[in-house]
């Protein structure tokens, strides 16, 4: 499927305010609990794709993934507070919300509110603000300046999320400052100092950001291990990794930075994943070219499948994916090779 192909696919099929959903074919829209994780994902896609090739009409599906970025961290009520996703009340049947919550439905037990026409489900952890992260970087440094309210709304949300965080001293815990359970509700020390560099590239913060945590990296490689969850841990880290790479100009650790990608790239270079390889290099092998255009022609239905090579293409019963990890890795591709030729 070419990649034009796809984004229409997505953004008729699986954007609800400009959040990313999986759906059914027989109408519900479904989820894998890390809406917020894609939806900046794709602000990341789609600000490659304009700076690949610059037109206005791109700059519409920027602003469209901007607005899910705002609605994910606004709807609690508390600016900055980020939610795992974010759905319009009214649609509640075709997400599934009109089955009765008893034991075994998908949505008993978990920690969903409504506001303001929206219910959201809470929770958030660190894999959904890697994310978001990843897209604002990808839009400070590729579209600075090119439109006024793109500019607007990132400073915003930006400003937001550090304002809300660090008054949580680090931690993605709710408006509430509840956690529900999970662990991975703290920030380590490379989406500390992405959140920090990016409030420092909007003027929010005085001082250059500063962590001088990279003695330590090898630590973060060591335990990877494609047969189990840990690959996806890589592919998280690999796109912080990126991120800080993008804001080298507003922050100090940019020596510790190119440490850290390089022992990441040695400890999965074997994988020829296109996503990291595009991620940690800014351009792929051969073999990771053959994996991705393999790619474009499966009927696959998983949102994001480049963390494990040997499960990747598997099928959910009716279910249909929007192609986020081909859209966003293609639109990479084209960026990068377009500005080296």
């Amino acid at each position: 499927m070419p990649l034009e192909a796809a984004l229409d696919n997505y953004t008729s099929n699986h954007q609800v305010d400009g959040v990313a959903y999986t759906r059914h074919d027989h109408g519900l829209y479904w989820t894998d609990d890390d809406n917020a994780l894609y939806t900046g994902l794709m602000l990341g896609a789609m600000a490659y794709r304009y700076a690949a090739d610059p037109s206005d009409d791109k700059l519409e599906a920027i602003r469209m993934s901007l607005r899910g970025i705002s609605l994910l961290t606004t709807v609690t009520g508390t600016r900055g507070v980020l939610v795992r996703r974010v759905m319009p009340s009214r649609m509640s049947s075709r997400f599934g919300l009109d089955y009765p919550l008893s034991e075994g439905n998908y949505w008993y037990g978990r920690p969903l509110e409504s506001r303001d026409g929206y219910t959201f489900l809470l929770k958030t952890t660190k894999d959904q603000v890697t994310g978001v992260l990843f897209g604002l970087s990808v839009c400070r440094k590729l579209l600075a300046g090119v439109d006024a309210q793109i500019d607007d709304s990132v400073t915003t949300i930006i400003r937001d999320l550090y304002n809300a965080i660090t008054e949580r001293k680090w931690s993605l815990r709710d408006h509430n400052y509840e956690t529900h359970g999970t662990s991975a509700h703290i920030l380590d020390a490379p989406l500390r100092l992405n959140l920090e560099a990016l409030a420092y590239s909007i003027g929010h913060i005085e001082d250059k950001p500063h962590q001088g945590w990279f003695n330590h990296v090898g630590l973060m490689t060591i335990h990877y291990n494609t047969f189990i969850q840990n690959a996806y841990s890589h592919g998280l880290n690999a796109m912080t990794a990126h991120s800080l790479d993008l804001l080298n100009d507003y922050h100090e650790d940019s020596s510790g930075v190119q440490d850290w990608i390089t022992k990441i790239n040695r400890t999965i270079a074997f994988e020829h994943n296109p996503f990291w390889e595009l991620l940690l290099r800014n351009g792929t092998t051969p073999e990771a070219h053959e994996r991705l255009d393999a790619l474009a022609e499966e009927p696959y239905t998983r949102f994001f499948i480049w963390n494990k090579y040997k499960a990747e293409i598997t099928q959910r019963e009716l279910t249909t994916g929007p192609q986020i990890d081909y859209m966003v890795v293609g639109f990479m591709r084209d960026y990068f090779y377009r500005s080296t030729s």
